[in-house]
């Protein structure tokens, strides 16, 4: 991006506060240094890792998918193969439970995981539960609270179907008591004491605060980019890229962008922010821990959320990730290649027979 007075690229910049005179900066300064160096090091390391997970994601698509949709291809014919031998009178009534059982799960898995619809029929065919059940189950399971399952098993004695009528009537009102018992706890749990109002209340205040500083900065900018009141054509093109840089950066909540496109400005301006007044600096460093929280639950995700396991698996540096990408490749072709040399094997059903005992 071309600078006001020159060609030359302006630095990316880390808001610092410095002092001109070698004074001692204050602790509110000496704070917003460090969140915002903080900052700057998380984001770069979630740059490094979010690029990784892009790129392993290419890879895969590239590298290991052909391989895995070849075993796809393998695993539906070997459910054909098992379901034509499934008729021959050569396999007692047990095996023939294990052959159907074995056949439903390959098909079910393919289902599932691979998109295969076209084996629906024949997962229903050997399957005790249709397919469309089963997977309407699973997923009611999924959205089912824990907390609502031990609450069901709580209220139902053991022995329900044991009691006499009175006994029933006696466990029903029972349980209805501790329904209205808990209803009430509820309520209870409701009502705010005027602390906890007045600390929301603070709060809101805060963060009404933390967005009026947000847009404090925001509109700063803009009134000192506006590129309609530039005449000078190589300023007026500068002011429009930054402009759409610092709007971008308001509309994400990326005060941190904000504070570094203002850094360039006031650096271009020959100004500091060493005065800025300590309420304001306050308010930025509220914003700033926030948007530190933000980043670093980011990263936890990759060390020990959703996407750790993938990470571990795939990424890294380029060096980290052939080397993951070779042991992937090499075992996936190993599996293939077994599951061929299976479906030779088992071309003989005598093969089947051995494998059902």
């Amino acid at each position: 991006m071309p600078a006001f007075k020159s060609d030359k690229l302006v630095p990316s910049l880390t808001p610092q506060i410095t002092s001109p005179d070698q004074r001692k900066l204050s602790q509110l300064q000496q704070e917003f240094n460090k969140k915002v160096a903080q900052i700057e090091q998380l984001k770069q390391e979630l740059a490094t890792r979010r690029d990784s997970m892009d790129l392993a994601q290419k890879r895969i698509e590239k590298d290991l998918r052909p391989i895995i949709m070849q075993q796809v291809a393998q695993r539906v014919e070997l459910a054909h193969l098992l379901d034509d031998a499934f008729a021959l009178p050569l396999f007692s009534f047990r095996e023939k439970e294990k052959l159907a059982q074995l056949i439903a799960s390959i098909a079910f898995d393919l289902i599932q995981n691979y998109e295969r619809k076209d084996l629906i029929a024949l997962h229903d065919r050997y399957a005790e539960v249709p397919y469309a059940e089963r997977d309407a189950y699973l997923a009611e399971e999924d959205d089912f609270p824990e907390e609502g399952i031990a609450e069901v098993e709580e209220a139902i004695p053991d022995n329900w179907d044991e009691l006499d009528e009175f006994e029933r009537l006696q466990a029903q009102l029972d349980r209805e008591e501790e329904e209205r018992e808990q209803a009430r706890q509820n309520r209870q749990k409701g009502r705010k004491t005027k602390a906890q109002q007045e600390k929301e209340a603070k709060a809101k205040a805060e963060l009404s605060n933390i967005s009026k500083a947000s847009r404090r900065v925001y509109t700063g900018l803009a009134k000192q980019l506006h590129p309609d009141k530039e005449r000078d054509e190589t300023k007026r093109a500068w002011k429009e890229e930054a402009m759409k840089r610092v709007t971008q950066a308001y509309h994400h909540d990326d005060f941190f962008e904000l504070l570094r496109l203002q850094m360039e400005f006031l650096q271009e301006q020959g100004q500091a922010l060493d005065k800025l007044p300590d309420e304001q600096l306050a308010y930025y460093i509220k914003i700033l821990n926030d948007q530190l929280s933000e980043l670093q639950a980011e990263l936890n995700g990759f060390i020990s959320g959703p996407n750790a396991s993938f990470y571990d698996r795939f990424c890294g540096s380029p060096k980290q990730m052939n080397q993951k990408f070779k042991q992937a490749k090499e075992g996936l072709t190993y599996e293939l290649e077994q599951l061929k040399q299976n479906l030779k094997v088992l071309q003989d059903p005598v093969q089947i027979k051995v494998i059902l005992k």
